[in-house]
């Protein structure tokens, strides 16, 4: 039986997002998995357009990674921590401020700047 430390459970699913964003376009069905909050009210979450930017980003689109949604640049620095420092992720407690003001700042962007969105803020 092969066993991992939690470290390396770090490092697997990081390589595993990287797999899966590289295959993502390859497959001849592609997933959707649809937003709830989008779904129910017709407004964009805060990591709307995560999964397309993460996509994008894989294939050397950066322009279209970040129109998608900027915070893909934050899940590129997670991963490659992830990568690189697995254990970071075990000693690390960002305060759970940091982590409201990202995902506001983010949904302001898909509400109000989002190309891909109704512009409510333009």
């Amino acid at each position: 039986m092969i066993t991992t430390t939690k470290p390396q459970r770090v490092q697997l699913f990081a390589a595993g997002l990287i797999g899966a964003a590289a295959v993502w376009p390859l497959l001849p069905v592609t997933p959707h998995i649809p937003c709830p909050l989008r779904t129910m009210t017709g407004v964009p979450c805060p990591l709307c357009g995560m999964t397309r930017a993460s996509v994008a980003l894989a294939h050397g689109n950066v322009g279209d990674a970040l129109s998608f949604n900027p915070g893909v640049l934050v899940l590129v620095a997670l991963i490659a921590t992830a990568l690189v420092r697995p254990d970071l992720f075990l000693k690390v407690k960002p305060p759970v401020w940091l982590l409201g003001a990202g995902l506001a700042l983010l949904w302001i962007w898909n509400v109000g700047f989002n190309p891909t969105f109704n512009q409510w803020l333009l």
